[in-house]
């Protein structure tokens, strides 16, 4: 059974008065956060649309001044944080899945050969690099730090424990770093000889 509120409903009423003493403080937040006006305003628009379905409006109401700002802000700060992370996931692909060349090629995939010699000295560059990097990390990796970041190249992540999970990327972030240096350090190389 459902009920229509009346236009002058406390909830109404409370909500607009909410809405009229923050709004522009929390606008002014999510500018400084990164979002241009229009976007601002929109996710301020959200954050009350938030508080009003989650039925937050007369308990928050009933605060003081400040806590309501506090509550309010919070959030607001825990929606533009998803709002960049959707929008960096978008960049790096829109979260689709990697696919393994090694099972595409097991699959009978064919990829088309590096046309040029210089095509084909950079892949082997490339794959140079990356196994000096790969053998400086596992010599300097700790043994278990090292068979979580091998555990997760298998796809095994689902039997995996929190701890190892997280000693897998803290390694894919050293392997991150490593190839970035040695990666300049090549390049540099390439520079001065030439």
């Amino acid at each position: 059974m459902s009920v229509a509120r009346a236009a002058g409903s406390p909830v109404d009423h409370a909500c607009d008065h909410l809405y009229r003493r923050h709004q522009v403080s929390l606008v002014n937040f999510a500018r400084l956060r990164g979002c241009d006006e229009h976007e601002a305003w929109d996710v301020v628009q959200e954050l009350f649309l938030r508080v009003f379905r989650l039925g937050m409006v007369l308990p928050l109401s009933s605060r003081t001044e400040e806590m309501q700002r506090t509550w309010l802000l919070r959030t607001l700060r825990w929606m533009l944080i998803n709002l960049h992370r959707r929008r960096t996931r978008l960049r790096r692909g829109g979260g689709s899945a990697l696919e393994s060349l090694d099972l595409l090629t097991e699959e009978g995939r064919e990829f088309p050969a590096v046309g040029t010699p210089a095509g084909e000295y950079d892949r082997q560059w490339a794959v140079t690099v990356l196994e000096r990097c790969l053998s400086h990390l596992h010599q300097t990796s700790k043994p278990d730090a090292w068979m979580a970041f091998e555990a997760g190249l298998s796809d095994s992540e689902a039997r995996s424990t929190p701890a190892m999970r997280v000693a897998a990327h803290r390694t894919r972030v050293k392997l991150r770093r490593l190839i970035g240096v040695e990666a300049c350090k090549e390049s540099l190389l390439q520079a001065l000889a030439a």
